[in-house]
């Protein structure tokens, strides 16, 4: 699973939530409804991934989406489903280069 602590640290990571592909909850740190974003998270990541399936992209490792003030990465390791909250949306690029050199 993934260590939610250290990518809560990452800076503008405003909040993290663990769950599974089936939309579960495990857990979440500054995220006052971590259900619902594990729900969301599981079912973008299922969808995507059976998309990009057909495409022939191979496996799903991140999905990421910005809006005007706020974005979300949504990275999947084995069956788990994280979801990190970045703000303010300019700080995605750096987040997902963080996200990058803490995997393995």
């Amino acid at each position: 699973m993934a260590d939610l602590t250290h990518i809560s640290r990452i800076p503008n990571v405003a909040s993290a939530v663990l769950g599974d592909l089936s939309g579960g909850f495990f857990d979440a740190v500054r995220e006052a409804d971590g259900e619902a974003v594990a729900a969301v998270a599981g079912f973008l990541s299922t969808n995507l991934a059976e998309a990009g399936d057909r495409l022939g992209l191979g496996p799903l490792g991140r999905i990421s989406l910005s809006g005007e003030r706020r974005a979300t990465v949504i990275l999947l390791r084995g069956g788990s489903v994280v979801a990190a909250s970045v703000d303010p949306a300019a700080a995605l690029t750096a987040v997902e280069r963080a996200l990058d050199g803490s995997r393995g």
